[in-house]
């Protein structure tokens, strides 16, 4: 149960709607992040980092979710025909989308310079002054530009996302296909279980990474609070 189950239209919404979530975590983050740090005094960036993410991941991604089904919940009924599962021509042009996102991808990799990119990863670690001072977003740099060439990216920011609304989309909204069957969409009471059994290992990731970076950012400059400091 994916994108691939539902037509143009609904796959369309929900990526629009995936992105608008996406960002209302992020959102969430920072207003966290700075609420523990100038209300609450909390200056150690591991640990404020850390409970950033919990928010983010609980009530950004798990209550906003169960929130968005919800309102997806009355769109599909209001517009009835227009949002729903897919049809032979939506699943062949869901695939050709797929194949493009994979070309993009592969040309991508073909076309970075591997030795230049780490001969310039060596440049920006070593240690004197200035790179320390660019240590932490040359880390981030670098970790956004391999997930880029690896083609996770888009799969992280869209598709993530994305596939988790049409997966609760397909179950509590229009009803999921077994054995050729459509079976009877689930009670919404049920929910946040299948987002959290669903999720789970994004909430991880977000955590755990989140704490490391607050971690490094308190190793290259001990006292500093935040990322800006970096530059005080």
């Amino acid at each position: 149960m994916s994108l691939r189950d539902l037509n143009v239209a609904t796959r369309r919404r929900l990526r629009r709607h995936a992105w608008l979530l996406s960002a209302w975590c992020v959102a969430l983050g920072f207003a966290t992040s700075w609420i523990l740090l100038h209300v609450f005094g909390l200056r150690a960036p591991a640990a404020r980092y850390g409970i950033a993410a919990i928010v983010m991941y609980s009530l950004g991604l798990v209550v906003g979710t169960r929130v968005w089904l919800a309102h997806f919940n009355r769109s599909v009924h209001e517009q009835p025909g227009l949002l729903g599962t897919a049809r032979p021509g939506d699943v062949a042009e869901f695939e050709r989308e797929q194949a493009e996102r994979e070309r993009r991808g592969e040309r991508a990799r073909q076309s970075f310079d591997w030795a230049d990119g780490f001969g310039s990863i060596a440049d920006w670690l070593s240690f004197d002054e200035f790179a320390t001072l660019l240590i932490v977003p040359a880390l981030l740099f670098l970790l956004a530009g391999v997930l880029l060439l690896a083609g996770a990216v888009p799969v992280l920011l869209m598709d993530g996302v994305a596939g988790l609304l049409a997966e609760v989309a397909v179950q509590f909204v229009f009803g999921a296909l077994i054995a050729r069957r459509i079976m009877r969409p689930k009670a919404h009471d049920a929910a946040f279980m299948t987002i959290v059994a669903r999720s789970w290992l994004i909430g991880l990731v977000l955590v755990v990474a989140s704490v490391a970076a607050g971690w490094l950012l308190a190793r290259v400059n001990p006292g500093g609070a935040t990322l800006a400091d970096l530059f005080r």
